[in-house]
C-alpha cells in the first residue's frame, strides 16, 4: 500500500476532510434486510435522479495507519452514452487539486464526470465498506432525496476496496 507524505496527507485532509459515521446506514430492500447506504449531506453531494455517480477508491497509509480515500463524481445519465474513459498523459501538476488527483489516481475516469466530493475513511468504516464489498454495491442518497442511487462495484472498485479491508482486518482491536 502506498504511503502518503505528511504534506500530502495534510493537503488531502484540508481539501476533502474525514467521513462521518453518521453518513452510513443500512436499510431493508427486497432480498436484503441490511443493505449498506451512504447518505451524504447536501453540501457534499448534488444528488439528482438524472445523474450517475461513479466512485473511486484510493487505499493509502499515513503514519502506519491504513486509510481509504473515497471520491464521488457525477455525470448526466442522458448524455453519458457519448462519453469516453479518460486516461491522462504524463503531466506535472500545477495546482493542489492536480497534485492530490495525480497522487491518488483520481485523474483517470469518465470525461464527462464532475467532482462531487471526496473524503477520508479510517478503520471505523470497515463494517460499512465490507458490506458494500460483499454485495458489490451500495446505495447513495442525500437527506430528503426520497430515492436511492445504486452504486455498482466492478473489479476496478473492488480491488482497492479489498486491499484496504484486508489491512483493516489485521488491525488490533
Amino acid at each position: 500500500m502506498k504511503s502518503l507524505s505528511k504534506e500530502l496527507f495534510k493537503l488531502i485532509e484540508t481539501r476533502y476532510g474525514h467521513a462521518d459515521l453518521m453518513w452510513t446506514r443500512s436499510i431493508p430492500i427486497p432480498g436484503d434486510d441490511d443493505f449498506p447506504v451512504l447518505q451524504l449531506p447536501t453540501d457534499q453531494l448534488r444528488y439528482a435522479t438524472d445523474r450517475g455517480y461513479p466512485v473511486t477508491f484510493a487505499p493509502r497509509s499515513f503514519d502506519g495507519k491504513p486509510l481509504l480515500i473515497v471520491q464521488l463524481e457525477s455525470f448526466a445519465i442522458a448524455t453519458h452514452k457519448d462519453a469516453d474513459w479518460a486516461i491522462p498523459g504524463a503531466y506535472t501538476p500545477t495546482t493542489d487539486d492536480q497534485r492530490i488527483s495525480q497522487a491518488l489516481g483520481f485523474d483517470e475516469g469518465w470525461e464527462d464526470a464532475q467532482f462531487e466530493c471526496a473524503f477520508v475513511c479510517d478503520d471505523k468504516f470497515a463494517t460499512f465498506w465490507r458490506a458494500a464489498f460483499q454485495r458489490k454495491r451500495f446505495g447513495l442518497t442525500a437527506p430528503e432525496a426520497m430515492s436511492l442511487y445504486p452504486v455498482a462495484l466492478g473489479e476496478r472498485e473492488l480491488e482497492p476496496l479489498g486491499e484496504i479491508l484486508s489491512k483493516w482486518h489485521k488491525l488490533p482491536s
